[in-house]
């Protein structure tokens, strides 16, 4: 090789290894820089206090970017909590009616979505398009969901001391039956 390739070729060497090296690092950041575009669109509020005093002791992350929740500690109102998934059907179908209860309910019984083992891209995607104005904690390890059995949606209404009054398998129909059960169990009138 001539004098001039030599140098040339290390030249072009090195700008292979800087790029690469800029590219290992440069995803992140803009991957940071849509969720957290995402969850600005979503605009979700708060998270509760607490959940139930039923669960071990631990916190799931709120996806509102705040504090993470303590989840066995009593929320101090009557609170309605659904576990959930985007990939799954029955919880997709009984958004709306929780969304309409919530807007009802006007703080009386707080909803808050205990969202398992999703992507935080998809809920924040799924939660612009509903519309959810309830709070969402992530349960990544399916520990919540695996002390109620089953599979979700699973809804547990829990009194203000944080005790269970009442846990739904499966998808409720619409607002009637929510505004029905939590009458029956936490003896609330929407």
């Amino acid at each position: 090789m001539s004098r001039l390739r030599v140098p040339a070729l290390l030249a072009v060497l090195v700008l292979l290894v800087v790029a690469g090296v800029v590219g290992l690092r440069d995803p992140a950041p803009r991957e940071d820089a849509q969720l957290a575009a995402a969850r600005a669109a979503a605009a979700l509020p708060a998270c509760p206090a607490g959940l139930t005093t039923d669960l071990p002791a631990g916190t799931l992350p709120c996806f509102d970017g705040g504090p993470a929740v303590p989840v066995a500690q009593a929320p101090g109102r009557p609170m309605l909590v659904n576990l959930w998934a985007t990939w799954c059907a029955p919880c997709v179908d009984e958004v709306p009616a929780l969304v309409r209860f919530a807007a009802e309910a006007q703080g009386r019984v707080g909803v808050v979505g205990v969202v398992h083992q999703d992507s935080p891209a998809s809920v924040y995607a799924f939660a612009q398009a509903f519309s959810v104005d309830y709070p969402l904690v992530r349960d990544d390890a399916g520990d919540v969901l695996r002390r109620y059995g089953g599979g979700p949606p699973i809804t547990l209404l829990v009194r203000a001391d944080g005790t269970i009054a009442h846990v739904q398998s499966g998808a409720f129909r619409d607002l009637a039956q929510i505004e029905s059960a939590v009458a029956r169990h936490l003896g609330v009138q929407v």
